[in-house]
Formats: C-alpha cells, structure tokens, sequence
C-alpha cells in the first residue's frame, strides 16, 4: 500500500488480489463459525482466490518480505480451504 501511495502502479495488481482475499476469508470464517451448509460452496472459491492471490505474490517475493510472507500464507490457507471444500 505504501508503494501504491507513493505512485509506484506495479504492486496493483498484487494489492487487488490481497483484498480479494482478506475479503473471502473474513466471510468463510463468519460462514464456518456459524456452521452454515454454505462453508464448503465459500471454501471453495476462496480456495481459487489464495491460489491466484498466491500467483501474484510470488512474482515479487525476492523483492518484498512482505510478498514471500503472504504467499506463504496463501499456500497453507489454500490447503486449509482445500479441506473444507472437501
């Protein structure tokens, strides 16, 4: 966000996809507490966003920690994902 604000346009891409994710994550979780039938359809798509959150990450993980951390993440949310889509 910091590079965005400073007129540095490469990382939109990798910023969309972030909020892309921090938004299917924050509704599987509220689904998935509340036991809803619908965890599995969310866990699903949420599982396609992490991998293409993932995808963009890793294009600037040998230049920001901050990348190779998230698409770390992405890695081990998609597996997580992966297991209640199931």
């Amino acid at each position: 966000m910091v590079l965005l604000a400073q007129g540095d346009k490469e990382m939109a891409s990798c910023a969309q996809s972030v909020s892309e994710l921090l938004a299917t994550c924050g509704a599987l979780m509220k689904l998935a507490s509340q036991g809803s039938k619908f965890t599995p359809a969310l866990a699903n798509v949420t599982a396609d966003v992490c991998a293409s959150c993932e995808t963009q990450c890793r294009k600037y993980e040998n230049k920001h920690a901050e990348c190779k951390a998230c698409a770390d993440a992405c890695t081990a949310c998609l597996k997580e994902c992966e297991a209640l889509a199931a």
